[in-house]
């Protein structure tokens, strides 16, 4: 079997030996670069199936990197994980960028970078929501599909429906966890925001439910942890349930718009 080469863009050498040390005990051939610059240089002159790319202080260099590397090689479509500094924000253009990806924060954290990592090697190629074109107004909301906020408080509900309302979205509000696995058979949703202490059916229950279900139907939503708890144990909790980040509340309009790309 091909061994998989991954080249990793990154200035601050001990991030880069973090990263690579992490892919290198998994297997991986691995490559690194401490400029986008130099980077280009790598791609052209050996093939990569991934790139992990720091997107620097302006969070604008992955976008770049990525748009360069699609005119200059022969880049089809192979994934990235697009690093950011702590306060660093997302570059909106990755909101129309056409391939698989994800966005890893820093600090660098072992568990973290693996399940991302897993998830892009095995996910699908992200076509429908990311074909290069615009959207025109009248189609801009269904393209940007719907979204579930499981939350059994009514305050948090009027807040986080505004956040959503205001990054475009529609959305439903289940109150619970059984609800929200009920309306999730009923409708395909792009992002499910799970509270995670619920009475009853609690967030990561519904979860696994809910990837059960998905099995069947083919389609896979985004589910998105909403927690107070941000300790170790929780946040492997809701990993293991299937679900695909966190936020820790409180959090602002700019963290949720982060997500939801």
């Amino acid at each position: 079997m091909k061994q998989m080469r991954i080249l990793v863009i990154e200035n601050q050498q001990k991030i880069a030996d973090e990263i690579k040390n992490e892919l290198t005990s998994q297997g991986f051939e691995v490559s690194v670069s401490g400029s986008a610059e130099k980077g280009i240089f790598r791609a052209k002159a050996f093939p990569y199936d991934f790139f992990i790319v720091n997107c620097g202080d302006d969070g604008k260099e992955g976008f770049m990197f990525a748009s360069n590397l699609k005119k200059e090689t022969n880049y089809s479509g192979q994934p990235f994980l697009f690093t950011l500094n702590p306060k660093t924000k997302v570059d909106i253009r990755m909101r129309k960028f056409a391939h698989s990806f994800d966005i890893l924060r820093y600090p660098f954290d072992g568990t973290e970078f693996k399940i991302r990592m897993t998830r892009l090697l095995e996910e699908k190629p992200r076509v429908a929501e990311r074909a290069g074109a615009v959207p025109d107004s009248a189609t801009a909301t269904s393209q940007k599909g719907k979204v579930l906020l499981v939350e059994d408080n009514p305050l948090n509900q009027k807040v986080l429906g505004m956040f959503i309302s205001k990054l475009g979205f529609e959305y439903d509000i289940a109150s619970n966890g059984l609800t929200a696995v009920s309306l999730s058979k009923e409708d395909q949703y792009s992002y499910i925001l799970m509270d995670i202490y619920m009475p009853g059916m609690d967030g990561p229950e519904a979860t696994m439910k809910i990837r059960d279900d998905e099995e069947v139907s083919g389609h896979r939503a985004k589910i998105i942890a909403i927690t107070a708890n941000e300790s170790e144990e929780s946040v492997k909790r809701c990993y293991d349930s299937g679900m695909d980040d966190y936020l820790v509340k409180p959090f602002t309009l700019e963290i949720l718009k982060e997500k939801l790309v």
